[in-house]
């Protein structure tokens, strides 16, 4: 995928303007601060009645939402791939859509670093995920030391106050597009400061993101406990993708406390390319992605 130069130039402006910053990215050394089956997997069809004789029972009833997914809607339209749509108590979040989808379609969650942008996020990530799915882009709130007024950065306040916006952002958009959004879980990404926050907030709503993408942070939140607490609530996978040498220690130690409590992990180290998402890092998470989504049917299909 070849990125667009203003976000190669904004992510190396970042990393400069964070050594100056009351919180950085995500500084080396700062604390960071599935098991069910797929959400969208086709149910069996419905056993004739010389079957269930012999079965001596009813067939099971199918999921109340993995039967909606079946149903077709009218192609989904929008103005444009990225739109803003208003969130109810927080700032209007970026959403990457699914144009054209007559199907529901998965929610993937991209939260952003510190002193960064949604929409660079939304962009980014539509590169690597494709244009099939929706991509929540969460804005937080804006950071008084941003570079002008036209050029206005975020940061967020805590993983708290971002599960909220999470939370209400994602009701938005089923408000927006309710034939076309698929109310089952959903795949949590963050870079830097969105990975440190998401993984608190894995930690405690495992059922609802039972499978995240970390670049570049959320490691140091994996204690045995939380990694226990993250498997036990559902949690499947976990993909760490790292472009510097200190990420990747981390990771790995990250990784083997998740193994152990029995969530599957990979670390996908790239050439050393400094604290970024984009480029080199956004080529070596979309190779990897593939694996952050296996089994789960909902994202390979049309």
């Amino acid at each position: 995928m070849t990125l667009p130069a203003a976000i190669l130039s904004r992510s190396i402006a970042c990393i400069s303007l964070l050594a100056a910053a009351a919180l950085g990215c995500d500084r080396p050394g700062r604390a960071a601060g599935t098991a069910p089956a797929p959400a969208g997997a086709t149910p069996a069809p419905a056993a004739s009645g010389a079957e269930q004789a012999a079965d001596g029972g009813a067939t099971p009833a199918a999921p109340a939402h993995a039967a909606a997914l079946a149903a077709r809607a009218a192609p989904l339209r929008a103005e444009a791939p990225l739109v803003e749509i208003a969130v109810e108590g927080f700032p209007s979040a970026v959403v990457s859509v699914p144009i054209g989808a007559t199907a529901r379609r998965p929610v993937l969650i991209a939260s952003h670093g510190n002193y960064d942008r949604p929409e660079w996020q939304c962009e980014v990530w539509r590169g690597i995920a494709g244009g099939d799915a929706f991509i929540l882009c969460p804005r937080g709130v804006a950071r008084s030391d941003s570079p002008s007024a036209s050029d206005v950065r975020f940061t967020y306040e805590s993983n708290a106050r971002l599960e909220q916006e999470i939370d209400a952002g994602l009701a938005a958009l089923r408000a927006r597009f309710p034939e076309h959004v698929d109310p089952g879980p959903v795949l949590y990404t963050g870079f830097s400061l969105g990975a440190i926050m998401g993984s608190a907030i894995a930690a405690r709503r495992a059922s609802l993101f039972p499978r995240l993408v970390l670049v570049e942070g959320g490691h140091d939140k994996w204690t045995p406990a939380a990694a226990k607490a993250f498997a036990d609530g559902g949690g499947q996978r976990v993909l760490f993708v790292c472009a510097q040498a200190g990420c990747g220690a981390a990771a790995a130690a990250a990784a083997a406390r998740l193994e152990k409590a029995g969530v599957l992990t990979r670390v996908v180290r790239g050439k050393e390319a400094g604290h970024r998402y984009d480029g080199p890092v956004a080529e070596e998470t979309r190779r990897a992605l593939g694996w952050a989504l296996e089994g789960d049917a909902r994202w390979s299909s049309p």
